[in-house]
């Protein structure tokens, strides 16, 4: 299965799974080929607004460039909308992450596998149906 395939495929895992949840969703087509910012999803409801930048990675480092996390974060500000990167790791899930949680490293933005699961934000905090995960 090639890069865009799995990546693809999270994407649109992640869909059905928001779209299950109460949100109405849609993939945007192209977005990583596309010279202006946008994200890979967007997912909204009566009360939110969230956008999310997809990676599935089998890596112990996820890398984003500065130029396009803070594209992506730019995007969100416009539209007043929430912005996560979802890291769907191979057989642990999806991991919604803060782009705060994410380092300057060179040219990119970096958190590590064992960060991102140490800070990794549960969906249903990410979508407010809870201020917190309890234990």
């Amino acid at each position: 299965m090639t890069r865009y395939q799995k990546g693809a495929n999270a994407e649109r895992e992640l869909i059905k799974e928001l779209y299950g949840r109460g949100l109405s969703v849609v993939r945007v087509a192209g977005s990583g080929k596309n010279s202006l910012p946008m994200p890979d999803i967007v997912a909204l409801s009566k009360t939110k607004k969230l956008v999310f930048e997809c990676k599935a990675w089998g890596a112990a480092y996820l890398n984003l460039s500065i130029e396009q996390m803070d594209g992506q974060i730019g995007w969100a500000r416009r539209s007043n909308a929430e912005f996560f990167v979802v890291w769907k790791v191979p057989r642990k899930g999806f991991l919604f992450l803060n782009p705060k949680d994410f380092v300057k490293a060179g040219k990119n933005y970096v958190i590590s596998l064992k960060k991102a699961q140490g800070c990794a934000l549960d969906l249903r905090v990410v979508l407010g149906e809870q201020s917190r995960l309890e234990a």
